[in-house]
């Protein structure tokens, strides 16, 4: 029990800082470079799926886009993968670099956010800092690709290994091996999620931080992700009416408010570690408080 409360505690601690530290002004940054960076990303995807003329892929990657995105964005975001049609070398390579600077934007804005966690002084300058956000985002797509065509192609990776199984097992166990199959698929993806964060931690920061100082952060960004996005897809399912205020707009202000949220989770997974590792910002020349000091004395 005492380790539960330690948890919440630090955890209503991390969202304060977060809020003293202008986590949410920070994340609006992010989240406008996020949308910028959405569509671009989508049709990049598209268009190499469709080269290959993937169809059976494209349907399942625009179910689980379907999943992932809130309500509302997620019917116009699977109609644009199912649309998509083979494009020109140079729109590919147009929308790549479209999507490379957009998304260092974002990585810029939360660098900034993971600044203020740990009280570190801005120390990039401006073309170090966006070449610093361009690898990220770089070592950040290798994974989260992988963990993609890993879901994507889970289907049919699914389908082959139930198939050899039965022949040699009997159908009996088929549902058993469907189900494993299932876990270990969404497992890999969640381990990814924690793989990725881990990585951005460690780096987008002037001061490294050690492995084992960032995972609690990474862990907990990526366990809020999906009950974070459930819950804002059931206030946009039940209660909010987007159409009604910004008619054809309503999709990207929908997407856009969903940034928002997993801008601010990933800041307060950052302010999370700077409480739990506090010794990370020592020779900085400016005092980290420990994880059990008051909020009111943390100083500007």
């Amino acid at each position: 029990m005492r380790v539960a409360d330690r948890f919440f505690h630090l955890f209503r601690l991390a969202f304060w800082r977060a809020f003293e530290h202008d986590a949410f002004g920070v994340a609006k940054g992010a989240a406008y470079s996020a949308i910028l960076t959405m569509f671009p990303a989508l049709m990049l995807a598209a268009a190499i799926l469709a080269s290959f003329s993937q169809t059976n892929t494209i349907q399942e990657i625009a179910a689980l886009v379907a999943k992932i995105l809130p309500p509302g964005s997620s019917a116009t975001t699977t109609s644009y993968f199912k649309s998509a049609t083979d494009q020109p070398v140079q729109v590919l390579v147009a929308a790549s670099l479209i999507t490379l600077w957009t998304a260092s934007g974002v990585m810029i804005s939360w660098m900034e956010g993971f600044r203020n966690a740990y009280r570190f002084p801005k120390a990039w300058g401006v073309v170090k800092e966006r070449m610093i956000a361009f690898g990220l985002v770089i070592l950040a797509g290798v994974p989260l690709t992988f963990a993609t065509v890993l879901v994507a192609f889970g289907t049919q990776i699914e389908t082959r290994m139930a198939g050899r199984i039965t022949q040699e097992l009997g159908h009996e166990i088929e549902p058993y091996i469907l189900i494993l199959w299932t876990v270990i698929r969404w497992l890999i993806a969640g381990l990814t999620g924690v793989a990725v964060m881990s990585l951005i931690y460690h780096h987008a920061v002037p001061r490294t931080q050690r492995w084992h100082s960032v995972l609690p952060g990474s862990a907990l960004a990526t366990a809020l992700w999906f009950p974070a996005t459930a819950v804002f897809g059931a206030y946009v399912r039940h209660f909010a009416q987007y159409s009604l205020f910004y008619g054809s707009l309503a999709t990207a202000i929908v997407l856009l408010v969903w940034m928002y949220i997993i801008s601010v989770i990933v800041l307060v997974g950052a302010e999370f570690n700077a409480l739990l590792f506090p010794r990370a910002g020592i020779g900085t020349g400016k005092q980290v408080p420990a994880a059990n000091q008051p909020v009111g004395t943390l100083g500007p």
